[in-house]
């Protein structure tokens, strides 16, 4: 397995859906932030399992593609688009409607936005995840600072 191949394992984040450059609207409830953090972990890390799985096969997939610089454009594209995507928007989707404490809602909205972002940023380029074996540190950090240890964690 290449290097940039390698460092897309490394990504196995966290949603389906299009991209959007809108902010992400965290709904509140009445969760206690040790609930919602709680719950929010097990939603990154079983997209992580998720992404995981369907990389690995998309890769065994498309294998003989790499090498070859056109084809691994329309790899990376397909990547994105029929596996990356999807994990990390359902993955968006689900955390921001379990219903945050109201206090912690922008920390969680944080994060959530970090995480679209840089899949908004995937949809532009593709081949930009490839440039660092971390192409969601920023997410991972943010996620990091606001507690959500779990959700840091599937991203390394």
């Amino acid at each position: 397995m290449g290097a940039t191949v390698a460092a897309l394992l490394l990504v196995a984040g966290c949603g389906s859906g299009s991209s959007s450059d809108s902010e992400v609207t965290v709904q509140t409830g009445t969760l206690s932030k040790a609930a919602f953090v709680k719950k929010a972990d097990a939603i990154c890390e079983a997209a992580r399992t998720e992404f995981l799985s369907k990389f690995t096969a998309f890769f065994k997939a498309h294998e003989s593609d790499l090498g070859d610089k056109q084809k691994e454009k329309v790899f990376f594209s397909e990547m994105l688009e029929t596996t990356l995507a999807p994990n990390i928007e359902g993955e968006v989707e689900q955390m921001s409607e379990l219903g945050a404490p109201k206090a912690y809602a922008p920390e969680v909205a944080t994060f959530l936005n970090a995480l679209q972002k840089r899949i908004d940023e995937a949809h532009e380029d593709p081949t930009g995840l490839t440039g660092t074996p971390y192409p969601f540190k920023k997410a991972e950090d943010v996620a990091a600072k606001v507690g959500m240890k779990g959700c840091a964690e599937s991203f390394s």
